[in-house]
């Protein structure tokens, strides 16, 4: 059985090989002729030339990363988390957008076509709202962006190709787009920059006033608090205690005199009190005078020094040596002016003048004293003030130098990027190149395909043919046609053939 099936195995592939040899020319001439129809066809079809430009999109210059942050670009260290099919979907609708488009029209003059001219004349009689410009421009738009294609070349590098029947405005199509592209993006961030600087520019003149009054308000709040700062033995507790004993002790010593002078004035019976004054000499006015300037000068005296400081004794000295220079005025005043009175009422006057002297001075000496107190310890009251205003001033002086620093440092970054953009972004690293070779139509491959067409046609032309045919083709057509066995089968003689055409 196995062997029956192999025999039969072998006749059909015998009898597959005797057909196509016998319809060989079935198969031959239509290979052959749809061959040369695909070749001669691919001489009508217009030839599709291709080439593209690369740009470098990304910074040729090497910075620190200090530098870049300096500058405030990261693009230098990292870039957008953005995936690459939108930022190339990005790019393709950039570069194929209406005004890129319309550059790329007016500097190949794309318009200036008859034929293009032609068919916007024919469209403009169906839209007669638009101008024959508007439907030349949209037809060309349309038809452009289905010859640009955008990809990714690397990771920086953009690569715009175009297509067209002509391989040198095909190369000027390239080319212009990538100068379009580089001019727009580099225009796009030389504004962006200017933006910045002008911002830059407008908030420093802004800044630069009010940080220089901050500054000058500081300066004198400064020197103010210079003025009221005291050495810290001067408003301690203990140096305050010895200037309010000090007040006590004249306010005792005030009400002393002031009970002796009434005393004393009790006393002198020979002459009315009203009567008893003296006519002060110029010397007198003159000490008088100097006494109280220098008791004037307590207050000071007690914001520079300690109550029990050398310049207090000697204030103190000299205090009471224009007393005792007064005391002898007064003796000598009395002594002439109420000569007339005996030693014992003249030595009462000499008392009564020196108590009141005493008063005088311990009256001015006790209301300066007071005065210096209430400034010293005004004075105390105010340092916390006056550190509280200092703090809120350092406080907004390094604010607004922080403000005033930011903005120089991005106008300066700003001027740097500037320069880094000029020189470093977006260059051409591949030039469009003229393409020598259409890529459409690939003459081989359509011969090929023509081939393989006339192929399957003249197959199934012979095996059309071979369907049709009714001959017997082999003994077993015979034995299952007439139902009964083949006996046996006389052989084609060549040689009987060669003998009676040779006859």
């Amino acid at each position: 059985m196995k062997m029956n099936r192999k025999n039969k195995d072998q006749i059909d592939i015998g009898e597959i090989r005797a057909i196509i040899w016998k319809r060989k020319w079935l198969i031959v001439l239509p290979t052959i002729l749809v061959a040369c129809v695909a070749y001669a066809g691919s001489h009508f079809i217009k030839p599709v030339y291709e080439t593209s430009i690369i740009i470098w999109v990304g910074k040729s210059l090497s910075l620190s990363g200090d530098f870049q942050r300096y500058i405030g670009d990261d693009a230098y260290g990292s870039r957008r988390q953005i995936s690459r099919r939108e930022e190339l979907r990005s790019l393709q609708n950039e570069i194929v957008s209406t005004p890129y488009i319309h550059q790329l029209v007016d500097r190949l003059e794309l318009d200036r076509d008859a034929a293009l001219d032609e068919t916007a004349e024919e469209m403009q009689s169906q839209m007669a709202h638009l101008t024959r410009e508007q439907i030349k421009f949209t037809l060309l738009l349309e038809e452009l962006r289905e010859k640009i294609r955008i990809e990714f070349s690397g990771l920086d590098q953009v690569k715009i190709t175009t297509e067209g029947n002509d391989p040198f405005l095909t190369q000027d199509m390239a080319r212009t787009l990538g100068e379009i592209f580089i001019e727009e993006k580099r225009k796009a961030r030389m504004s962006a920059v200017r933006v910045s600087q002008n911002f830059s520019y407008e908030q420093l003149a802004r800044y630069e006033p009010e940080l220089e009054r901050k500054i000058a308000a500081r300066t004198e709040l400064e020197k103010e608090f210079i003025n009221i700062q005291l050495d810290g033995l001067i408003i301690s507790e203990e140096n305050r205690r010895l200037i309010k004993s000090e007040i006590s002790a004249d306010e005792l010593e005030i009400s002393d005199w002031e009970q002796e002078a009434g005393q004393i004035l009790a006393k002198i019976t020979e002459i009315p009190s009203g009567k008893i004054t003296l006519e002060k000499s110029s010397t007198h006015r003159r000490l008088e005078r100097e006494m109280h300037n220098h008791l004037n000068s307590i207050g000071s005296i007690m914001l520079k020094h300690q109550w029990n400081a050398p310049e207090i004794l000697n204030f103190r000295a000299r205090l009471y040596s224009y007393i005792d220079e007064l005391e002898a005025e007064n003796n000598r005043l009395v002594r002439n002016q109420f000569s007339e009175y005996d030693e014992s009422t003249q030595a009462k006057i000499i008392s009564l003048m020196n108590a009141r002297t005493r008063l005088d001075m311990l009256y001015s000496k006790k209301n300066n004293l007071e005065l210096g107190y209430a400034e010293l310890q005004n004075n105390i009251d105010l340092i916390p003030e006056y550190q509280a205003r200092l703090e809120q001033l350092n406080r907004e002086v390094a604010a607004a130098q922080e403000i005033r620093d930011r903005l120089k440092q991005q106008q300066e970054s700003a001027t740097i990027k500037e320069d880094i953009l000029r020189e470093s972004e977006f260059k051409v690293i591949q030039p469009a190149q003229l393409p020598l070779y259409p890529i459409r139509p690939d003459k081989r491959k359509l011969i090929l395909m023509g081939i393989l067409l006339g192929v399957i046609i003249g197959g199934g032309l012979a095996l059309m043919v071979e369907l049709i045919d009714n001959s017997f083709k082999c003994v077993e057509d015979v034995e299952e046609y007439l139902g009964i066995p083949v006996i046996g089968v006389i052989p084609l003689i060549d040689s009987v053939k060669k003998i009676k055409t040779v006859s």
